[in-house]
């Protein structure tokens, strides 16, 4: 399986970009966010986050082995999930990433079907199944930290509690530290809402509810 890809950057079209990976040129599917962040890199070296698959079907006479590029690895994951949503193949998903990551999972985690059956190629319909089938399971993606946000942050104590299991705390802060949270800032979201005695079943319980706090 090809995860990652490195090589100078040498055409950005509308749906994918051309790198130069000596002695090969490679064609990567991208989606329009990532089309706006890399189209100023031209002729630099540039990193996908990669997956491959296979376009065509029963149906279709001719498969075309593609190669999906994404700027982070949890952009990657997200675009995994959200293509597993009927109806939402790998090319309506990369359309419909026009928002970075944070953006779209917010949208979902918000119940947003008004907005995001705005996005190209997803209608009502779709925005319902997506959010009915992700809201769950896109509260992660809802609290990246971007670079801006990125601060310092005194340490907490996210000691156990009676109120969740060591091990829903113990991948719930694995979880924030994977999308950019520092271990302080993990900490204190974590000590927060245990603060509030809720019990929490599961990571997505308490992810949802670090992410109501954080709105």
């Amino acid at each position: 399986m090809l995860t990652k890809v490195r090589g100078v950057l040498k055409s950005v079209s509308d749906e994918s970009v051309t790198l130069l990976i000596e002695p090969f040129e490679i064609e990567v599917l991208i989606s329009e966010h990532t089309r706006r962040v890399v189209q100023s890199r031209v002729g630099e070296p540039t990193s996908f986050h990669t997956l491959f698959y296979i376009e065509g079907g029963a149906m279709v006479a001719r498969l075309v082995p593609r190669l999906v590029g994404f700027l982070s690895a949890l952009d990657r994951e997200f675009f995994d999930i959200f293509c597993s949503v009927d109806g939402v193949g790998a090319r309506k998903a990369l359309r419909a990433m026009v928002r970075p990551v944070r953006d779209l999972a917010r949208i979902i985690q918000d119940q947003d079907i008004k907005l995001l059956s705005t996005f190209p190629g997803i209608g009502e319909a779709t925005a319902e199944r997506i959010v009915a089938k992700l809201r769950r399971k896109v509260g992660k993606f809802a609290l990246i930290v971007s670079v801006e946000d990125a601060g310092g942050a005194a340490a907490g104590t996210n000691g156990e509690a009676e109120n969740a299991a060591p091990d829903v705390i113990r991948d719930t802060y694995a979880a924030l530290l994977s999308v950019g949270h520092s271990e302080g800032q993990a900490r204190q979201a974590i000590d927060r809402v245990l603060a509030a005695k809720k019990k929490f079943k599961s990571v997505a319980d308490m992810i949802e509810a670090i992410y109501e706090q954080s709105k």
